[in-house]
């Protein structure tokens, strides 16, 4: 009868550190959980930034309605990137979880 189930004979995993000499990353998901933290970080500091140019073409506008509207823009898109960023922590920190890998990123 036909086996659909067939055996896999695979390599084990490899070791960057002690294989091809990179210092702190010992595989792919080592990498990218040392990443993770410093692109939320500067991601944040984007929003902030982005939210004070927002805030200072608002309050600058004079009363001419395109600057008071493209200021108010600038607000309201910062304010969802920021949102957004808070959404992709929160899944980041309970994905790993839920599938079984292990501990969260962060």
């Amino acid at each position: 009868m036909f086996n659909l189930i067939q055996p896999v004979y695979a390599q084990g995993s490899v070791s960057l550190k002690t294989t091809y000499g990179f210092g702190w990353i010992g595989s792919l998901s080592e990498a990218l959980g040392r990443l993770t933290g410093p692109a939320f970080a500067i991601a944040a500091v984007a929003v902030a930034f982005y939210f004070l140019i927002g805030a200072i073409k608002y309050l600058t506008s004079a009363g001419d309605k395109n600057a008071v509207a493209s200021g108010r823009d600038m607000i309201t898109h910062a304010i969802i990137g920021f949102m957004l960023l808070i959404f992709l922590f929160l899944i980041l920190q309970y994905l790993p979880g839920a599938i079984g890998v292990g501990n969260p990123l962060f």
